[in-house]
Formats: structure tokens, sequence, C-alpha cells
């Protein structure tokens, strides 16, 4: 199951899954597994032949990046941060699948 939008705090974000990395940022600038974008209020996910989990992981992780944004969580908003952001997409996956809660 891939969701096609997700409500972050209020706000609708749609969610377009693209076949190639280079489709996934809005300004073509790089190669990347996910995007979210404020202003259209939308999520780009990579999806082509990866596995479910790979693919909600990086959807969980841009829906962070909304949270922080939207709840202006200073201490996860600087690059640095983007490894914490990686752990926490990481351990939500885990929680989803291994409870069934989300299923291949």
């Amino acid at each position: 199951m891939k969701p096609d939008k997700v409500v972050i705090l209020g706000i609708e974000y749609k969610i377009t899954y693209v076949d190639k990395p280079s489709d996934v940022d809005i300004w073509g600038r790089q190669s990347q597994w996910g995007q979210i974008d404020f202003w259209t209020r939308s999520i780009r996910i990579y999806d082509k032949d990866l596995a479910l989990e790979d693919i909600w992981e990086s959807l969980l992780h841009e829906v962070l990046h909304g949270i922080v944004e939207a709840l202006h969580i200073k201490v996860l908003e600087p690059e640095e941060a983007h490894d914490s952001l990686d752990l926490l997409a990481l351990a939500l996956t885990d929680v989803l699948f291994r409870n069934g809660w989300v299923v291949k």
C-alpha cells in the first residue's frame, strides 16, 4: 500500500511516486530518494524497484520534515540533523512493518 496523500498537522500534501531519483527534485538539481515541497504541498518519492519498506522509510522521512517545519523544531532543522531524521524514519518504518500496521 502506497498512500497518495498525507495530512501533516492539518496540511494535506499530495504524494507522487517517480521512476527516477533525478525526477524527485522539482528543481532538477540532484537525484534524491524523497522531497517535500512546502509551497506546493507535495511530496515526491522515488519508488522504482524498491522494497516497500524503503519507500515507506523515504515517505516517513519527508513527513518528519513536514512535522519539523510545522512545529518549528529548531534542533531538527539544520542540515546536520538530517541523519537524525533518517534514523527516526527507519525506526518508525520498523514499527509499522514489525507490528503489521503496514503489510507487504
